[in-house]
């Protein structure tokens, strides 16, 4: 499965954090949501509508599209892979093609119920991809009225960081071109935030001409901060202590 190999090697560049979060039940596929605004009307997907697997190292992939009922009958192809764990970390793949006559506002959005609340946290998170003209008269790709084309969102809405605010790139006929990189908190993850207590998502938002496609490739870790792993492990004594 190609979608299974991308995520194995994705896997690898976090493999430090993963290592770290090794915890996650395997057993369990975790209830990650998809949701897709196109042509402003609302789709949701959830781990019954997706190819969903577990992996030995604690991590859980996931790979769906746009169903022929909805999305793709009114101008529009979606599809994604993802990795994560719900100790926790998301990477988001996306491929998103316009077929429909109008340049079109998408937003997509990958939300990942947490496994544990941490008080305190080190976050970062990444963002990449390309724009590709599908039909010989160029292609535009830009953020939404100033917003931000990445995301990152804790307990289901604030917002923890955002990239490539203000961002628009174009391409000439049947050309592509690059969207970012661009990161936050690197070396990943490394930026001091605030409590995660329920679910961490990545959201892109933009827009794309007509006839044309794009491709974004994007990351959302977090971990306990210093001084929170040492009060869990103080806390996980404690408890060990009270069982004898």
């Amino acid at each position: 499965m190609a979608a299974a190999h991308r995520l194995s090697c994705a896997s690898a560049v976090l493999s430090g954090v993963i290592a770290f979060s090794a915890s996650a039940d395997t057993n369990t596929i975790p209830n990650v949501q998809v949701n897709v605004t196109v042509g402003g009307q609302l789709f949701q997907y959830d781990p019954s509508t997706m190819n969903a697997w577990g992996n030995p190292n604690g991590t859980f992939g996931f790979f769906g599209h746009a169903t022929a009922t909805n999305i793709a009958e009114s101008g529009h192809q979606v599809g994604w892979d993802l990795l994560v764990n719900p100790d926790p970390f998301i990477i988001a793949n996306l491929v998103y093609t316009n077929t429909s006559g109008s340049t079109q506002v998408v937003g997509v959005e990958v939300v990942l119920p947490i496994g544990m609340s941490m008080p305190s946290t080190l976050i970062g998170g990444s963002v990449s991809g390309s724009v590709t003209d599908g039909n010989g008269n160029g292609a535009t790709f830009a953020s939404f009225a100033g917003g931000s084309v990445y995301s990152a969102i804790v307990d289901g809405s604030s917002t923890a960081a955002t990239l490539l605010t203000g961002f628009s790139v174009s391409t000439g006929n049947y050309g592509s071109a690059l969207i970012g990189p661009a990161s936050f908190g690197t070396p990943i993850p490394s930026q001091p935030y605030g409590a995660i207590n329920t679910s961490m998502a990545i959201r892109y938002e933009f827009t794309l001409s007509a006839g044309d496609s794009v491709s974004l490739a994007g990351s959302f870790v977090a971990v306990p901060a210093p001084g929170a792993v040492a009060l869990l492990g103080l806390a996980g004594l404690v408890a060990r202590r009270r069982r004898r």
